[in-house]
C-alpha cells in the first residue's frame, strides 16, 4: 500500500458530499491531501493489519449518480455494497504517499 490512513480519531459521521468536502479540508500533523479510499484500496486494506471499528464507510466509488460503495467492517462478513450518498456512514481518510 502507499497510501497512509488518517487515524481513529479524525472519523467522524457524514453522507458522502460532506464527506469528500471533510478530507479535502482535512489536515493532520500538517499534512494535507487526503482523500476518501476507493473500493479498490478498500480491498487492500481489508487484507493487511488494519485499526478500522466496526461500522460502515464511504468509499469514493461512485455506483450510480446517486449512489457510491460502502465497505463493512466488523458486521458478518463485512462486504462492499452501494449506498445512497444522503445516508450517513462513517468517514475515514486516506493519503497517497509520494
Amino acid at each position: 500500500m502507499n497510501f497512509e490512513i488518517a487515524p481513529n480519531s479524525s472519523v467522524i459521521k457524514a453522507n458522502w458530499y460532506d464527506a469528500k468536502l471533510y478530507c479535502f479540508a482535512l489536515i493532520i500533523d500538517g499534512k494535507v491531501g487526503w482523500r476518501l479510499p476507493t473500493k479498490e484500496e478498500f480491498n487492500h486494506i481489508c487484507k493487511s493489519d488494519h485499526d478500522f471499528v466496526k461500522d460502515d464507510y464511504w468509499s469514493s466509488t461512485e455506483v450510480y449518480t446517486d449512489y457510491a460503495w460502502v465497505q463493512g467492517f466488523g458486521f458478518g462478513n463485512g462486504g462492499q455494497y452501494p449506498g445512497g450518498k444522503t445516508f450517513n456512514n462513517s468517514v475515514r481518510a486516506i493519503r497517497s504517499l509520494s
